[in-house]
């Protein structure tokens, strides 16, 4: 019942009530100021020998008295309507929903990346800067309001995090995605799935996510407002190598994008071959070769949805890209922020005050009758 309460009388509604009702008085003022009351009288046979007589000043300006009730009410309802100063315009950033897509087929493992001066696997690579993506580091702002989720993909696709604002759990999963067959970096058997890359159906499988989302958003589900703004990341460094299936082929990535597109989703690419690691041969330093991958479809993929590109050759070159989706996916609103003027409040409390003050002294004075 309490709480009840606390909900219909939340204190802006109560307020605005009273102030309602302390302007409804005005009215009852004039009204009890003019109308007719019962008093003690004394009856004459006539009032005409009195006719004549001038009204005193008392008489003639009787009407000070409801004005200054009047003027008391109005000044309470302002201090009561907590007058406000300020006024500034700021941004107020909200969130979206991401659905991160990675790459974790077997050559994903080129050491064609460097990485606080050494070596380091592609995916490593990627993990180190999604992982400052997410939570903020170095030129990294990091996206704190954002449902994030993950989907990685050899031959098959798969969730591995749900779009979440607990980023600490989704950087958990993070860390724990390997290639199929390697287990804490270290590549311990041969696993078939590693020798494919199914583009399309992972980008089904995120779109699909982020579908579901969207109408959770719509239907007003409490968490999934970010939801309404909704990209997928698309990191890879092959081209489409589906595993062959006879009775069902695997979708094609453009007609999986424009799909996306029709459910409003905006498909990032990012092409991941470093541009080779230094190995010591001699005397000389060598450069292993890039692998090669579709630039074209993941061109076609980004533009079917209305997104971009991105070429990413080292670990600086994967942050700038970061930091630019970073700047192209991000909702911003107007808003305006204003303060309570407490000494207007007080000036017109005081004043209240004094008009009620003031008033009840010539009440009982000057304006004061005698039966």
């Amino acid at each position: 019942m309490m709480d009840y309460l606390a909900d219909r009388f939340a204190p802006g509604a109560f307020f605005g009530w009273l102030c309602l009702a302390l302007l409804a008085t005005i009215p009852l003022v004039w009204l009890r100021a003019s109308g007719r009351k019962t008093r003690p009288t004394v009856r004459f046979s006539s009032l005409e020998p009195f006719a004549g007589l001038a009204h005193s000043f008392a008489a003639r300006t009787r009407f000070v008295i409801p004005l200054l009730r009047t003027a008391a009410i109005l000044a309470l309802i302002v201090a009561l309507a907590r007058p406000q100063a300020g006024g500034e315009l700021r941004d107020i950033r909200e969130g979206i929903a991401i659905q991160m897509v990675l790459d974790v087929s077997g050559s994903m493992a080129e050491q064609d990346f460097v990485l606080d001066g050494k070596p380091v696997r592609r995916l490593d690579a990627v993990k180190k800067v999604f992982r400052d993506f997410v939570l903020g580091e170095g030129s990294l702002s990091g996206r704190e309001n954002d449902l994030i989720g993950m989907t990685t993909f050899a031959m098959y696709p798969d969730t591995s995090c749900p779009l979440t604002l607990d980023h600490g759990s989704l950087i958990d999963l993070l860390g724990e995605t390997e290639i199929p067959g390697w287990v804490q970096g270290r590549q311990v058997r041969e696993q078939v799935e590693a020798g494919y890359t199914g583009l399309g159906e992972a980008i089904v499988l995120a779109s699909d996510d982020l579908r579901r989302a969207g109408e959770q958003a719509l239907a007003g589900v409490p968490g999934s407002e970010a939801a309404k703004s909704r990209v997928m990341i698309l990191l890879t460094d092959g081209k489409d190598n589906p595993a062959k299936n006879p009775t069902s082929p695997p979708p094609d990535p453009l007609e999986a994008a424009r799909v996306a597109a029709t459910l409003g989703i905006k498909v990032y690419t990012i092409g991941a071959v470093g541009s080779g690691s230094p190995q010591r041969r001699g005397m000389n330093l060598i450069f292993q070769p890039r692998a090669e991958f579709d630039e074209e479809t993941l061109k076609g993929i980004a533009k079917a949805t209305g997104a971009k590109y991105f070429r990413a050759t080292d670990v600086e070159s994967l942050i700038t890209i970061y930091e630019e989706i970073g700047r192209l996916e991000t909702r911003r609103t107007g808003e305006r922020s204003f303060h309570d003027n407490i000494w207007a409040a007080q000036v017109a409390m005081m004043m209240g005050l004094g008009l009620l003050g003031t008033e009840l002294l010539l009440v009982n004075t000057r304006y004061r009758r005698v039966p």
